[in-house]
């Protein structure tokens, strides 16, 4: 579908034949969310307002939502966020090292909150998933509340994919592929740490070496699921410890930072339905390995 947003209404228009209701439900809009649609006459169609969703579209109508203006609910940071894509509905930001994605301030979600004001965006901040504060990397924030629930679908589904760079000690060779799949669960004794476990919660990584030079390995890493250090934690207990990864990993000078990465993010987008692909700006930490460049 092709859309556009203005003046505080989003309009989309409808490539196909479909109930209203369905393609509400296919958007992640609640059962509450469109009772208020429509019971505060927030929901067009054609520019009629809608009694009820119960209702069969065709090609080319125009569907209508009132959107809202709404200020952010974080305090404005200083500094305002690096964002590398947006459109309408969301945008994707690179989150430096040293900082967490969200507190009550010095974080990334007040840093959102500062862009939002520079830039006039009427929205609350709005992150639809987390790095680990000294990781960096790609964070998505969803502009119109009203979608952040398609987005939680999608992260939950594993059909928003985050690929990470990581840059370990250890032996191997180029092109060896791995996929670690031991559970992972807190470690008991240690705060904020950890630990392969069988009492864990199910966790997938999938791996490849793509670079070898001297005894650091570049690995990419893809999720299939979301357990909190869970890169960190399967490299680590395969023997292949990232490096300046204070809990988990091996100091190197080489590196600035922690050589985890969230560099590339792909979804398909809830309007269009078209697959975006979004790499984040170069890392210098990563500059030794030239295989990066045609990631």
């Amino acid at each position: 579908m092709n859309y556009t947003f203005k003046d505080g209404k989003l309009n989309l228009m409808i490539d196909k034949e479909i109930n209203l209701a369905d393609l509400l439900e296919d958007l992640g809009i609640s059962r509450k969310n469109r009772y208020l649609l429509i019971s505060e006459g927030k929901l067009f169609l054609n520019n009629e307002q809608l009694k009820n969703t119960d209702i069969n579209m065709k090609r080319n109508d125009k569907l209508s939502f009132v959107i809202d203006p709404m200020e952010p609910d974080y305090k404005p940071d200083d500094k305002e966020c690096t964002v590398v894509w947006e459109d309408d509905l969301i945008y994707i930001v690179s989150k430096p090292a040293g900082i967490i994605v969200h507190d009550e301030q010095n974080s990334l979600a007040n840093q959102a909150a500062r862009y939002l004001l520079n830039h006039d965006i009427k929205a609350p901040v709005r992150y639809i998933h987390r790095l680990d504060k000294e990781t960096y990397g790609l964070v998505m924030f969803c502009k119109i509340p009203l979608f952040q629930p398609y987005f939680d679908r999608r992260l939950e589904d594993r059909q928003i994919n985050r690929t990470y760079l990581a840059i370990a000690k250890g032996k191997g060779k180029a092109g060896t592929k791995f996929t670690f799949n031991e559970k992972i669960g807190s470690d008991r004794h240690v705060n904020n740490r950890f630990r392969v476990s069988k009492t864990g919660k199910e966790a997938i990584t999938k791996a490849e070496i793509l670079d070898v030079k001297d005894d650091l390995l570049l690995f990419r890493c893809r999720l299939l699921s979301g357990r909190t250090h869970q890169i960190r934690v399967h490299l680590s207990y395969h023997g292949f410890p990232i490096v300046n990864d204070e809990i988990y990993g091996v100091r190197s000078d080489k590196l600035t930072g922690m050589g985890l990465w969230a560099y590339k993010l792909d979804f398909i987008h809830p309007f269009t339905h078209r697959k975006i692909t979004v790499r984040d700006i170069d890392n210098p930490d990563f500059a030794m390995f030239t295989e990066r460049q045609a990631l």
